[in-house]
C-alpha cells in the first residue's frame, strides 16, 4: 500500500528540486503513523498594547501576588468574565501569573522585551532575536515568520518594534489585509495568470541573483559580505515563489474567503481578517510561526463601539456609556474570541492521530506587562495548547510568588526558555537575567512546573 512517504519519494521535482525539497520534507513528516515521522511544531503569539490586566484573568477563588506558588486545576472553575469563548479549550489552557520582566524597558512598552526578555527602545535596532523570530529560524517553511498587525487603515507593511529574527533584523508585519492576502495567497488569486506571473518573477529573480553573484566576486571581502545579504533576499524570494506555485491545490483548499473584512475601513474588521489568514497560513503549511500584533497605543476599536484610541483608554478615557475599564474589558474579550476561533479552526483540522491544535501553542501577552504604565513586576499570559503534551498546559492556573517575595526568581526569560525546551531546542536561558533579583544562576532554565 502506497504511503505519503513512498509517493513523495517517487515524485519528480525537475528544475524546482532545490526550492521544493524543504517543502517535500515537510509534507513527508505529516503522517504520524510512520515510525520516524515528526509532526510540525507551530507557535502563535498574540500581542496587545497597554497591558494585560492580571486581576481580570483570575477565576473566582484564585488569586496571584502571594508568597508561594499557586497551582490549581481549572476543571471546576468558571473562567473570568470575557474569557468565556475559551471554555471549549479549557483542558489545553494555562493562566500564567507571577512572572516578572524587570530586565526589559517598561512604562508604555517594552518593545522587543516582551518576546525577547531584554532592554530595548523604539529607536534602536533589536539586540537579539525574539522568541518568535528564533523559533521561525528553527522551524522554517515557505514563510519562516508571518507578522500581521492591526494598523490605522493606511499602512501596508510596518516594522513594529516587537519581533526580530536576530540582532539588527527587524521582522516585517502586514497591516493591510488585502496586501497580506496577495502576499500569502496571491499565487491562487486569479488562477493561471497569477501562476505565470509568479513563474516569470522567479526567472527575473534568477537573472538578478546571477548578476549579484558576478558583482560580488569583484568586490573586497567586507563588501562581498554586505552584498550577500541582498543575494540571500533575492534567492529567498525566488524560492518562495516556486514553492507557492507548487502548492496551488493546498492553497486553494485553505485560503480564506475574501470578504468585506478585507476592504473595510473598520480596523477591527482588519484584525478579524488577520486571524483568518493566520489560520489559513498554518493549515496550508506555508508557515509554522505567526505573530499577531493586535494593536498599539494609536489603534482604534471603533468597530466594537470604542471611540478613544488605546492610549486614551489607558489614561482613563471613557466612550459614551462605557467606562475606561469597560473599554479595556471589551478589547480583551474581542481578542479572546478571535483566539478561540483560530483554535477552533486548528482543532477541526486532522493531523496524525489528532488535530493541528494538538501540535500548536498560542500565547496571549501584552508588550507592556500588566498595566498601561507598567513596572514589569507582573507579566501575565494566557497559553492555549500543549504541543502534543510537551507543555503541561492542561487546564491550570499557575501563579508564582510576587516580585520581592523570597521565592520570586521566575521571569519572562524562564517562560521563553520553556518554549525552547518544549520545542526540543533547549538552552540555558533565553534573553537577559534580572540582576536585581540576585544570583543569575537561580534564574536559569525553564519553568519546571510546565514541563511534561
Amino acid at each position: 500500500m502506497a504511503t505519503r512517504r513512498t509517493i513523495l519519494k517517487g515524485a519528480t521535482l525537475g528544475a524546482a528540486s532545490v526550492a521544493l525539497s524543504p517543502f517535500m520534507r515537510h509534507l513527508s513528516m505529516l503522517d504520524a503513523k510512520e515510525p520516524d515521522a515528526q509532526l510540525p511544531k507551530r507557535f502563535v503569539f498574540v500581542v496587545k498594547a497597554s497591558g494585560l490586566q492580571a486581576e481580570f484573568l483570575n477565576p473566582k477563588g484564585l488569586a496571584h501576588g502571594g508568597t508561594t506558588v499557586v497551582d490549581e486545576s481549572l476543571q471546576n472553575k468558571n473562567l473570568a468574565a470575557g474569557m468565556e469563548s475559551l471554555e471549549p479549550f479549557k483542558n489545553k489552557l494555562t493562566i500564567l501569573q507571577g512572572l516578572s520582566g524587570r530586565m526589559c524597558t517598561y512604562g508604555h512598552s517594552s518593545f522587543y522585551g516582551a518576546l525577547g526578555a531584554y532592554k530595548a527602545t523604539a529607536q534602536a535596532q533589536p539586540a537579539a532575536a525574539t522568541i518568535d523570530g528564533h523559533l521561525s529560524n528553527l522551524f522554517p517553511s515557505v514563510f519562516n515568520h508571518i507578522g500581521l498587525k492591526m494598523g490605522d487603515g493606511s499602512q501596508g507593511t510596518a516594522y513594529p518594534v516587537i519581533s526580530a529574527a536576530g540582532k539588527n533584523k527587524q521582522l516585517p508585519f502586514q497591516c493591510s489585509p488585502e496586501l497580506a492576502y496577495q502576499n500569502l495567497f496571491g499565487s491562487i488569486a486569479s488562477g493561471g495568470d497569477i501562476k505565470k506571473k509568479y513563474q516569470r518573477t522567479g526567472n527575473v529573480l534568477d537573472a538578478m541573483a546571477s548578476d549579484i553573484k558576478k558583482l560580488q566576486r569583484s568586490l573586497p571581502a567586507q563588501e562581498r559580505e554586505k552584498l550577500g545579504h541582498y543575494l540571500n533576499g533575492f534567492e529567498s524570494l525566488r524560492d518562495r515563489r516556486l514553492k507557492l506555485v507548487s502548492m496551488q491545490k493546498v492553497l486553494k483548499e485553505n485560503a480564506p474567503e475574501v470578504t468585506d473584512k478585507y476592504t473595510s475601513n473598520v480596523t477591527t474588521h482588519h484584525l478579524e481578517a488577520h486571524f483568518d489568514m493566520a489560520a489559513a497560513a498554518l493549515i496550508s503549511g506555508i508557515t509554522n510561526v505567526v505573530t499577531l500584533h493586535c494593536d498599539d497605543l494609536n489603534s482604534s476599536y471603533q468597530g466594537i463601539g470604542i471611540t478613544p484610541k488605546v492610549h486614551s483608554v489607558g489614561h482613563g478615557a471613557s466612550s459614551g456609556q462605557y467606562s475606561s475599564q469597560d473599554c479595556r474589558n471589551m478589547i480583551r474579550t474581542l481578542h479572546f474570541e478571535l483566539i478561540a476561533e483560530l483554535a477552533a479552526k486548528l482543532n477541526k483540522t486532522p493531523e496524525g492521530n489528532g488535530t493541528m491544535l494538538d501540535n500548536t501553542i498560542i500565547v496571549y501577552v501584552s508588550d507592556n506587562s500588566d498595566k498601561h504604565h507598567s513596572s514589569a513586576t507582573e507579566w501575565p499570559m494566557v497559553v492555549l495548547g500543549n504541543l502534543n503534551g510537551k507543555l503541561k498546559s492542561n487546564g491550570r492556573y499557575l501563579a508564582y510568588p510576587r516580585y520581592g517575595a523570597a521565592g520570586h526568581h521566575h521571569t519572562i526569560g524562564n517562560w521563553l526558555t520553556t518554549l525552547c525546551h518544549v520545542a526540543d531546542v533547549p538552552q540555558d536561558h533565553f534573553g537577559q537575567p534580572d540582576f536585581a533579583l540576585g544570583k543569575t544562576s537561580k534564574q536559569l532554565g525553564p519553568l519546571e512546573e510546565l514541563l511534561a
